[in-house]
């Protein structure tokens, strides 16, 4: 009898499925967009029908195109972007939109938190900051401005919790997406403190239980095989944050593996064992052994989205080009870019386009250019985006090496950016370590897919995952160029310090005047 895994990860424009075969070949795949809204200033939200018409419409498509038994599936596991803020009532029906992690709104509830709470006593227990990405500070505004729903409410659940909750009936959530939620998420116990919660004024029987995120929690129902083309009595798995499954795919198991995923967003994961919490950081409980195990990520708003900005904003030029010669408008950029000196003779970008989490937390910060002159190119320009990128993740690597977090060599990259060999470049030469790049990273959904075989028991463990790891490019760092990045770091800095306490009154007044 055959062995086949389905995975499913929700992201942020899109959904995609897949179903695996045990020899890790993926027989099926289907993605599925869907729109984000963003009704007002700072707000970011999904309908979470999407999420769920997605992910069965997904895993349907996936069966169809795998053509197989689906008698012979052993599991269901469902990643996705996180955090989320989404209530059903007791029908598990939603009440609202989700907040998802883009979503700014709960400047005010951040602000009580630290006030009444304090930023030492949430960090102490949960290992994370205060801050309105997490799902408890949206849940705060919840019930501050929709006070009808928020009595409504049976559970609150994040973007993977929704649609595995459609597939078995069980609203429940897994012990990376509960960090996330965080604040009063107990990272070393895996539990709600729900004195707190009962101190900042929340009811804790809206907080979904926490399971392993290899934890079986339940099986397909009748209604949800109908709609997927599982077949009913199915295993489905608690699931897990999108990153974590990611490394997972990567190869990042053991403490000291390192990978950094250079999609729109840059998000860079640690694996270690030891209870070292970097502040300022994000902590998530790591796929592979989620009760002991644990992933310090670095996480910033904008990566790859920085030379889409300069494509969409100024790249007319290049776009043409790109057409005219059938060429890949990124690659064109990328020729215009490796023709600017290391340091981008002294233009410096502060990439904080949308705001920007970790390790700042700020969410009214603004991109900064500074020390441009009449010598700089529109190559100067989109080299310094890439710098700049690069410069604000290694800020983040400083948290995690002052905490002693073991890191072994090289790091291993994946998505849009990593495509760039120039950026991959940039990568090493900033962060003084190899890189190494996987061409055909196999990504969060069939990170879910390893983790439905473990899970069955038709895997060992989890590091087949490491068998399928194949790198396709290694990436040495200059470390002359090492040097001289380091002393832009430190200019990197006092640029950000010395503008750092206008950017609020900046939004104030342009939201004044909107």
């Amino acid at each position: 009898m055959a062995n086949y895994f389905v995975g499913c990860d929700i992201g942020t424009s899109g959904t995609k499925s897949c179903v695996m075969a045990e020899d890790g070949q993926v027989l099926g795949s289907k993605y599925i967009e869907y729109p984000l809204y963003t009704p007002h200033p700072s707000w970011a939200e999904h309908n979470p029908e999407d999420y769920w018409n997605a992910c069965a419409d997904s895993i349907r498509a996936s069966i169809q195109q795998s053509n197989i038994n689906v008698s012979e599936i052993r599991g269901v596991c469902v990643s996705a972007l996180s955090p989320g803020c989404i209530l059903v009532d007791k029908d598990l029906n939603p009440l609202q939109y989700s907040h998802i992690w883009m979503d700014r709104r709960g400047v005010k509830q951040s602000r009580w938190l630290k006030e009444h709470i304090g930023d030492d006593r949430v960090f102490q227990l949960s290992a994370n900051p205060i801050d309105p990405y997490y799902g408890t500070v949206k849940l705060m505004w919840e019930r501050d401005n929709r006070p009808e729903l928020y009595r409504k409410a049976y559970k609150m659940q994040t973007a993977a919790d929704y649609p595995t909750m459609k597939l078995t009936g069980r609203a429940v959530t897994d012990f990376s997406n509960a960090a996330l939620i965080g604040i009063a998420f107990d990272m070393q116990n895996k539990v709600w403190d729900t004195a707190m919660l009962e101190e900042i004024g929340l009811n804790p029987d809206l907080f979904p239980e926490p399971y392993a995120c290899d934890d079986v929690i339940g099986e397909v129902t009748k209604a949800a095989a109908e709609r997927t083309g599982l077949k009913a009595g199915t295993p489905v798995l608690a699931g897990g944050v999108d990153c974590n499954m990611a490394y997972l795919a990567n190869g990042a198991l053991e403490a000291g593996d390192w990978a950094l995923t250079m999609g729109t967003a840059g998000c860079m994961g640690v694996i270690h064992t030891e209870p070292k919490f970097p502040r300022n950081m994000i902590i998530i409980p790591h796929t592979p052994d989620s009760r002991n195990t644990f992933a310090s990520v670095g996480a910033t708003i904008a990566f790859g989205s920085v030379t889409r900005y300069f494509r969409d904003t100024f790249g007319q030029y290049e776009k043409t080009f790109a057409n005219d010669m059938g060429l890949n408008v990124y690659d064109v950029m990328n020729v215009e870019a490796a023709g600017a000196p290391v340091g981008s003779d002294g233009l410096i970008v502060l990439p904080y386009f949308s705001g920007e989490r970790t390790p700042i937390w700020s969410p009214n910060a603004r991109a900064v250019l500074y020390g441009m002159s009449l010598k700089h190119t529109r190559g100067h320009f989109l080299r310094a985006l890439m710098e700049g990128a690069a410069l604000a993740l290694y800020d983040n690597l400083l948290f995690m090496k002052d905490a002693g977090i073991y890191m072994k060599e090289p790091m291993v990259v994946s998505e849009g950016g990593a495509k760039s060999d120039l950026w991959r470049q940039i990568v090493a030469d900033v962060f003084g370590a190899p890189v190494a790049y996987q061409k055909d990273a196999r990504g969060a959904p069939e990170g879910d897919a390893i983790t439905v075989g473990v899970a069955t028991g038709v895997y060992k463990d989890y590091h087949i995952a490491k068998d399928w790891v194949h790198y396709s490019a290694m990436n040495e760092p200059n470390m002359k160029n090492h040097e001289y990045y380091m002393e832009l770091f430190q200019i990197y800095k006092k640029v950000y310090e010395g503008v750092k306490d206008q950017f609020d009154p900046l939004v104030d007044l342009v939201g004044r005047h909107q």
